[in-house]
């Protein structure tokens, strides 16, 4: 099981290989296919943030897509149904592809391939360096969850309650299994097993080879948000209000926490925490063995951005204008830092900066 985790996270970080660099690079929704958000601690003595600007950009269109970071080029869609790139270092719009309606959906960048969905039923498969298209897959409905690659293909849901494999290669399905509602949420690929809930309150653990159901469990409310995956559990979150542990071989779900709060966001697995935010401003930490609560922050706006987390900070966007540094031990802001507009987008670490989108239309970088 571990070699075949840890085939998912390489093949996540091939931008790694092609770049000195590698520490710049956050190349999908959380860093990899796990979606545990987390940046190697490798650098984490070196550099610490200090929540200062480097530049924005403003494009003055709402941007939910949260942006992924490969070979000093930021990637992320908008509301005007665009995706585009950015020059990590600068800002400066270096290409832009146009889809037919919103993109929400995060980029994955896999081996200079960028792989992103369209509210107009599309999956888009581009060349990271130029946006020229390879191939689209059509389904039936809008498409939000974010794609995750491991092996040969590309894995996402459809608003049509379809989640799909892909080749990477050609845009052929593979296969695709229905479910009975639409799958907005992100899916996690672990040990050849794809995760991944829908708005019925179903989590699915599909065999990522064949498309075939392994088991599923069914919660109190809609999950819209990724799941994520760390040492043989799997971490989920629900609009009902609570947060579940769940053991990956067994399924069986060994811990649950109420926030007593509409909860959104996908969860941070980190330093032995569990990290998420609900719609009532709360930022919350919960030990991951156990579910017990560790300490909790009000943001003052309600949670719609997941948490990502370098060294012992936790950074995380709210609906009051303002990204937070938290520590991950106590929860006590190291600082925080006023944009404009909302942030629903989870921040991109690269290791010396911070890449965060907003409501707005600004796309920031935080040093």
């Amino acid at each position: 099981m571990k070699r075949r985790i840890q085939l998912i996270i390489a093949i996540a970080a091939i931008a790694c290989a092609a770049t000195s660099a590698c520490a710049e690079n956050w190349p999908l929704f959380k860093n990899n296919g796990l979606r545990n958000g987390t940046m190697s601690t490798e650098m984490a003595s070196s550099v610490r943030f200090a929540g200062q600007r480097e530049w924005t950009t403003q494009l003055w269109q709402n941007i939910a897509s949260s942006p992924a970071v490969y070979k000093e080029k930021v990637y992320f869609g908008s509301n005007d149904g665009v995706v585009y790139a950015l020059n990590l270092y600068t800002g400066e719009q270096l290409w832009k592809f146009s889809t037919d309606n919103w993109v929400t959906s995060s980029p994955a960048v896999v081996n200079g391939r960028l792989y992103v969905g369209s509210f107009d039923s599309r999956l888009y498969c581009l060349n990271a360096d130029t946006g020229e298209m390879i191939w689209k897959f059509t389904t039936s409905n809008s498409i939000q969850t974010s794609p995750a690659v491991a092996d040969d293909a590309v894995y996402f849901g459809s608003n049509d309650g379809n989640v799909y494999a892909v080749s990477i290669k050609t845009g052929w399905q593979k296969w695709k299994y229905k479910t009975d509602a639409a799958v907005t949420g992100s899916p996690v690929v672990a040990d050849g097993v794809v995760y991944i809930g829908n708005r019925n309150g179903k989590m699915y653990a599909i065999d990522a080879s064949t498309g075939k159901l392994k088991w599923r469990a069914i919660v109190g409310g809609p999950i819209t948000a990724a799941p994520a995956a760390a040492d043989g559990l799997l971490y989920f979150t629900s609009q009902d209000g609570k947060i579940y542990c769940a053991r990956i071989k067994h399924q069986a779900v060994i811990w649950r926490y109420d926030a007593k709060a509409q909860i959104e966001t996908s969860p941070l697995v980190h330093n032995g925490k569990v990290v998420f935010g609900d719609i009532s401003g709360n930022v919350t930490a919960l030990n991951a063995q156990n579910g017990s609560k560790a300490w909790s922050y009000n943001t003052g706006g309600s949670v719609f951005s997941s948490a990502a987390a370098f060294g012992d900070r936790v950074y995380v966007g709210s609906n009051s204008d303002k990204l937070y540094a938290l520590d991950i031990n106590t929860g006590n802001p190291a600082w925080q830092l006023t944009l404009e507009g909302d942030i629903i987008a989870t921040p991109a670490i690269t290791g010396e900066r911070l890449i965060v989108p907003t409501a707005a239309g600004n796309v920031c970088s935080i040093k």
